[in-house]
């Protein structure tokens, strides 16, 4: 397996972001980033002006996110413009899986503030649908839109934007864990919602989710089965394969990469992925490596199972359920929320 680092949920000028797409992928390739996908809102601009495809070495790839006012929904990998429709969101999965797109439920859960554009949100309010492929459990200009709990804070989170993050959304996280232990594909996505805005302090221009520290925050990791090629459609097929069967990780990687992590399923002789679906024999095994000494917790259909300290983690004694990591780094006296992984299944 070959592994990519890239961002997805991004917004340009081509709806309400301040940068160009030429511009983000720069930014993204300073970051270290291998791709991205733009979604800007309600339209699909950036592919039809021929903007996909490798940009300062970055692979970029073109969505949108549709929606308005609630039931934000991010389409990758579609052709068309789907259009809004916030009072049945069904409509939109199904044109999206009629597409045969990728479909995520975005940033679901939002609290808001008075001192944020007046403490709009834009929540999931649907939960009635079926056939979305990912919910996004951590979105960085949301957990900044909810921090702003007074004007002094939020006048801090302007200028120490890093302050605004916090760990994924525990509410998207207990409902992905439960569809996934009812045996549903349904994969957990993170990205910043950049959108590289100007706005002024006084007289002082300050930006809110500036790309640069986006691209730094919440990454989504994948696993591809062959190395990319350099070729637009090869590689747009591969990336989108590795996050429509779940082999991929969200994480952090402003204090620390997660280049190298490894979650696997493993007997005697073979080993498995995450995002595997697996039956169920006596020997079977988890393996974890992370990239720096970590705590990471196993757990078992949502529920904490075990724990352990290091860089190499092995787990046994399984039995049949929905297998996740979370990893923590220790920062002085505390953990900081690190890597959160989509699952294994073992049936």
């Amino acid at each position: 397996m070959f592994e990519y680092k890239g961002h997805v949920h991004i917004h340009s000028r081509y709806s309400d972001g301040g940068g160009k797409v030429k511009q983000i992928a720069a930014r993204a390739a300073q970051a270290g980033l291998d791709f991205i996908v733009i979604t800007d809102h309600y339209n699909l601009n950036g592919l039809y002006e021929g903007e996909e495809g490798y940009q300062s070495g970055v692979l970029v790839m073109i969505g949108m996110e549709v929606n308005q006012e609630c039931n934000h929904y991010l389409a990758l990998g579609v052709k068309e413009v789907i259009a809004n429709n916030d009072k049945n969101p069904q409509a939109v999965i199904d044109e999206v899986n009629c597409q045969k797109g990728i479909g995520v439920i975005a940033h679901p859960f939002e609290k808001g503030s008075p001192y944020y554009q007046k403490g709009r949100t834009y929540e999931w309010k649907d939960w009635s649908v079926a056939g979305f492929q990912g919910i996004e459990i951590w979105n960085y200009l949301s957990q900044f839109r909810d921090a702003c709990t007074s004007i002094l804070k939020s006048i801090y989170l302007l200028f120490n934007p890093i302050a605004g993050l916090s760990r994924p959304c525990s509410q998207a996280l207990k409902t992905l864990d439960q569809l996934q232990e009812k045996g549903h594909k349904v994969f957990a996505y993170g990205g910043s919602d950049a959108h590289g805005t100007i706005i002024r302090v006084g007289r002082l221009p300050v930006k809110v989710s500036p790309y640069y520290l986006c691209f730094r925050l919440i990454n989504m990791h994948v696993l591809c089965k062959r190395k990319l090629s350099g070729d637009l459609q090869i590689d747009k097929e591969q990336i989108y394969e590795a996050l429509r069967e779940g082999r991929s990780w969200i994480a952090c990687d402003y204090y620390r990469s997660s280049d190298g992590f490894r979650f696997e399923l493993h007997n005697d002789i073979e080993a498995w992925p995450i995002g595997s679906s697996i039956k169920f024999t006596p020997n079977l095994k988890i393996t974890v490596k992370t990239p720096a000494s970590a705590r990471v917790v196993l757990l078992h259909n949502g529920r904490y199972l075990e724990a352990s300290q290091g860089k190499s983690h092995f787990f046994t004694n399984l039995q049949p359920g929905v297998y996740r990591i979370e990893a923590y780094l220790k920062d002085k006296y505390r953990y900081r929320p690190w890597i959160y992984t989509n699952p294994i299944w073992i049936n």
